[in-house]
């Protein structure tokens, strides 16, 4: 574990709906083992409802973020990126991508990057690319997108709902969380039955 002042920043957008389960590895790992702060917030910094029912009190509203202290912006899943919502933090997003920062979406925060360009020009996943082509008639980035379940491309990490480990190891990857080797071990571990091994004795 890192000990002393946090020196880096990630931030998890969490909405009403947004699914809960999606960054938790990631989220609770870089936690527990880099210099990384975590803040979570909201369009409007108020208490929202998970997919899971879980009450979360965002620690800061969307007016509070500033671009420059992101190093780490992490966008969950949820049924609302569909229909068009969650646009508020479009911007943020926007000036992220632009200020080279690293942004992570899985599952319906896809379509959000798609939505706005953000996909047209870097390799990228999704829950399929007809998904994307669905939720997203402005998306011109087919010829990047990848039948994979997590990609990342340039500073843009994306992955499909179902690819909650691939998601956490591209983003421990990105961010260094440990050497390489190290990082393919954790993989593993999670795929596999590594675990029931090792604490059977």
């Amino acid at each position: 574990m890192i000990e002393g002042m946090k020196k880096r920043n990630c931030y998890l957008f969490v909405f009403d709906g947004y699914a809960d389960w999606e960054p938790a590895l990631a989220i609770a790992s870089i936690n527990k083992h880099t210099d990384f702060a975590i803040y979570t917030f909201s369009v409007d910094g108020n208490v929202i409802k998970s997919m899971g029912d879980l009450s979360v009190k965002p620690a800061l509203s969307l007016k509070d973020i500033h671009v420059n202290e992101i190093d780490l912006l992490m966008l969950p899943g949820g049924d609302i990126w569909e229909t068009g919502g969650n646009e508020e933090v479009a911007s943020l997003v926007k000036e992220a991508v632009t200020k080279n920062k690293t942004v992570a979406a899985i599952c319906g925060a896809t379509v959000l990057l798609a939505r706005h360009g953000h996909l047209d020009t870097v390799d990228h996943t999704s829950n399929s690319l007809e998904y994307l082509k669905k939720f997203s008639p402005s998306y011109k980035g087919a010829v990047h997108y990848q039948n994979e379940p997590c990609v990342t491309g340039k500073n843009i990490i994306t992955a499909n709902g179902a690819a909650m480990i691939d998601f956490a190891i591209a983003i421990f990857k990105k961010i260094e969380l440990a050497d390489r080797d190290t990082i393919e071990k954790i993989d593993d571990l999670y795929k596999s039955s590594g675990m029931n091994n090792r604490f059977s004795n």
